[in-house]
């Protein structure tokens, strides 16, 4: 989370809106209601809490999730590794949901739509 909040400083001149979805900044249910009021050019969280948005429903009838890769056009992983040697798909807390964000969220957005980029660096 901290080498994606320095990259965020870096970009911050490009004048973008950027929703910080990180446990640290709030919790879910305002960060649901954050996404449902507010358009943002950039997302940038955890594998948890991503994946706890994208679960996360504001009603049953609701199909997707608080969030929506539906017009996303580039998912960037974060792989570099931190003082102890350990990557986001390494660390016990972070790869289990890493690999179901990818294979529920990201796989089948890259199955109906060829136009989506996923990267890891």
């Amino acid at each position: 989370a901290l080498r994606s909040v320095a990259i965020l400083k870096e970009i911050s001149g490009l004048n973008m809106r950027v929703a910080k979805l990180f446990a640290k900044h709030m919790n879910v249910n305002d960060q649901v209601e954050m996404l449902k009021n507010n358009t943002y050019a950039i997302a940038v969280g955890t594998p948890n809490r991503l994946l706890k948005l994208i679960e996360t429903k504001e009603t049953e009838k609701d199909e997707d999730g608080a969030l929506s890769l539906e017009h996303t056009e580039l998912i960037v992983i974060d792989c570099q590794e931190d003082k102890k040697k350990f990557t986001v798909c390494t660390m016990n807390d972070t790869a289990p949901d890493l690999m179901t964000f990818i294979q529920n969220a990201v796989v089948p957005e890259l199955e109906e739509r060829k136009t989506i980029k996923f990267g890891m660096f």
